[in-house]
């Protein structure tokens, strides 16, 4: 069966989908497999041997408008597609399975526009996003131990790229720490980070690596001014220097990610390293939570929480008393715990 998923979200949305992947490469009658993803996250998949083709589709920029989106169709319906799987729940997402010419289309109950496909798939918001998108694959699909934690590719050389950095800077098992969101309403105060940052410092003998892209760096250097003048050197800003990719690469070299509910938090699951995921105005509840064994949430329990699926650019009430009210000392114990349980590992080299 050739098959295709349409998936033009977010990058951690897409980190999500991989155990989907797993799970249809599991099935004995697959003969193809496709993904239609955005520029941002097409680097994702460099090299995944799950799938035999990654289509880039970037429908704000150079494929934005009608013309683009008929030349895409085109595209698709030369591939002679046997099925169509949507976990994205826009219209134009469902506008492009339903032009795909595949008999079967598979989408979910809570798309716009389900007249586009064949088979609708209960959207049960009381699961977690991995095993909503688990449910596309219909119950006649193979399980295994795999499925429920999202993985990456693993590129040796983006590897070898990453360890020799953090050889430069003499670092064994660090603790991670990624700051930054798109929403404000999502973003932990860089100024807590740094607190907590100087709190570990102290404490332990890990160093902290700060992660994020090229416009995060100047807010992980927000997250060093807290830190007391002589611990300064044990915090390696490193946003901007890596991929999404080698940041997941990064991830794995760290003994803990303390990160906001964005991106880091999927891609620190994908990297298999415990994740503390601090939430303001979204919740665990909506499914895009930590999974692992020893993951946690920290969260405050407001009245105004959660204000909306997404976050804010800014808080409807002013306050941002979800993310100001959640202190370093609410984090900290369980950091020291979880540090302190695996000791040894982590530090600096000699």
């Amino acid at each position: 069966m050739r098959t295709l998923i349409i998936h033009t979200a977010f990058p951690g949305d897409l980190i999500l989908l991989t155990p989907l992947l797993d799970r249809l490469r599991r099935d004995s009658d697959l003969e193809w497999l496709g993904l239609v993803v955005n520029p941002a996250c097409a680097p994702l998949f460099h090299g995944d041997p799950r799938l035999d083709e990654v289509i880039v589709y970037d429908k704000r920029g150079a494929d934005k408008g009608w013309a683009a989106f008929r030349r895409l169709v085109r595209r698709l319906k030369e591939l002679k597609l046997d099925r169509v799987i949507c976990p994205h729940r826009s219209l134009r997402s469902s506008a492009l399975a339903w032009l795909c010419d595949a008999y079967e289309r598979v989408g979910f109950a809570s798309a716009t526009g389900t007249l586009a496909y064949t088979e609708l798939v209960y959207d049960n918001r009381s699961l977690h996003e991995v095993e909503r998108n688990l449910a596309l694959a219909g119950p006649s699909a193979h399980g295994g131990s795999g499925d429920g934690m999202p993985t990456l590719h693993n590129d040796a050389a983006e590897e070898a790229r990453v360890r020799s950095r953090f050889e430069e800077h003499g670092l064994i098992g660090p603790v991670a720490m990624a700051p930054a969101s798109l929403w404000q309403t999502k973003r932990w105060p860089a100024e807590y980070f740094g607190q907590l940052a100087d709190q570990i410092l102290e404490a332990t003998p890990a160093d902290i690596v700060l992660l994020g892209g090229p416009s995060d760096r100047a807010l992980c250097e927000e997250v060093v001014s807290p830190v007391h003048n002589c611990r300064r050197h044990r915090v390696h800003n490193l946003a901007g220097e890596f991929s999404l990719r080698e940041s997941y690469q990064a991830l794995r070299l760290c003994r803990l990610a303390i990160v906001n509910d964005s991106a880091p938090l999927h891609l620190a699951q994908a990297a298999g390293v415990p994740t503390f995921a601090l939430f303001g105005s979204t919740v665990p509840g909506f499914g895009f939570g930590p999974r692992g064994p020893r993951d946690r949430v920290f969260q405050q329990k407001l009245d105004c929480v959660p204000c909306g699926i997404h976050g804010h650019r800014a808080c409807p009430l002013g306050t941002l008393a979800c993310m100001t009210g959640l202190t370093p000392g609410h984090i900290l114990p369980a950091v020291l715990d979880l540090l302190h349980e695996s000791q040894g590992v982590g530090g600096r080299t000699p």
